[in-house]
């Protein structure tokens, strides 16, 4: 068994953090937090509910959808954009319970001389597509409209940021100090084609993107185009692949470029329907994003989650790993692997809770369970690569 760090030292050298340790603590954010998501004093005054203000973004994917435009000259690729940072904020909210009443606001700051307006239209485009499908998919989600800013002397490209308020009964909320040993963890696929997408997914989600860019992508790009590259980390380890964001290889169905860009999947509406039906016997949710694998650990008090049986890994995660050999423990604390969401239940309703994910079109397993751990919490992860604990 190797003892491995949630910390990827591969990520640090790209000026990226996959633990976020330091900001945990400069935020003043709990390492057994209770909520998923922290809840506010209510917006009304009510002591029975609480509100929520929640920010996050599609991150350095952006960089990706401005490659493939800059390659093909299609500006349709900033849509889906949209798609990765509303879900980033609203599977976040939705692991906490948090989907009533739902306001979402916009923030796209760009380099107006690199990203032009038709960019910006496509994007705005995106978020009103992705809120009217949410909406016919019973969430309670308004547009109110956002910002639009032309910061070129800060940004190199492109950041697309979202905020989005929620009010939620403090009784519905999901409480992860209700991780019980003996429960099951479930994990729902990031892969395949649900029912609310288009196309099939690879399962990329919207983190990790600075490790998966500079792993796969040749420097052709910074060559080409120097704006997509920070000159303040080792060039050696820019943009290091051997593709470029239009090449095709045997393990995927689509470019590289595209397999990078697949927009994150949403699990909000399964979510929704798990907790007007199981409430009880679902102990907690965590959103597999910054930390990948190991982000459950900074949820719950005294449990080791087993994780013995998790989903193949994608053919995008094993094109990473093997394009610079990266230890399997650091991908565990980076990417999803497979499954971008993962809940913790009691064994009684673990069956209906996947046969629930199935007719959603997400996939779903048992992937591990609960046991007590005697000091800080922990995490184990046996698969094909090895044995690591966090």
């Amino acid at each position: 068994m190797t003892k491995a760090s949630t910390e990827s030292s591969a990520y640090a050298s790209l000026g990226a953090s996959s633990a976020k340790t330091g900001i945990l603590i400069a935020v003043g954010e709990e390492f057994n937090a209770r909520y998923f998501a922290q809840p506010s004093e209510d917006i009304l005054r009510d002591p029975l509910y609480s509100s929520f203000l929640h920010a996050d973004g599609a991150g350095t994917k952006s960089i990706v959808a401005y490659l493939l435009y800059r390659e093909t000259g299609d500006v349709t690729h900033f849509r889906s954009l949209a798609t990765d940072s509303l879900v980033m904020n609203l599977d976040d909210l939705a692991c906490v319970g948090a989907l009533d009443c739902l306001l979402l606001s916009n923030t796209i700051g760009r380099n107006r001389t690199l990203i032009p307006d038709t960019a910006v239209q496509q994007i705005i485009t995106g978020y009103r597509e992705i809120v009217d499908l949410l909406q016919q998919n019973g969430l309670d989600i308004t547009l109110s409209g956002g910002e639009t800013a032309d910061v070129g002397d800060l940004v190199r490209t492109l950041l697309v940021d979202s905020t989005l308020a929620a009010r939620v009964p403090r009784s519905k909320l999901v409480d992860t100090h209700r991780t019980t040993p003996g429960d099951l963890i479930i994990g729902f696929s990031s892969t395949g084609q649900s029912k609310l997408e288009q196309i099939n997914n690879s399962g990329i989600g919207s983190n990790g993107l600075t490790l998966a860019r500079n792993l796969l992508l040749s420097r052709y790009h910074v060559d080409c185009y120097p704006e997509v590259s920070d000159p303040a980390i080792d060039q050696t380890l820019a943009y290091q692949g051997r593709y470029k964001v239009t090449s095709t290889c045997d393990e995927l169905p689509c470019t590289i470029g595209e397999a990078l860009l697949s927009p994150t999947r949403t699990y909000a509406p399964l979510i929704k329907s798990l907790l007007e039906t199981h409430f009880d016997g679902i102990h907690s949710f965590i959103h597999c994003t910054g930390g990948g694998q190991t982000k459950i650990k900074r949820f719950g008090r005294s449990v080791s989650y087993e994780k013995e049986d998790l989903f193949p890994t994608p053919p995008l995660f094993s094109l990473i790993q093997r394009s610079a050999n990266l230890d399997w423990g650091q991908m565990y604390a980076v990417f999803n692997m497979g499954h971008r969401l993962e809940a913790c239940v009691e064994p009684t309703i673990a069956d209906e809770v996947i046969e629930r994910s199935r007719s959603f079109g997400i996939d779903a397993k048992v992937i591990g369970s609960v046991r007590a751990s005697a000091n800080e919490n922990t995490v184990r992860i046996s698969s094909p690569h090895g044995t690591f604990s966090y």
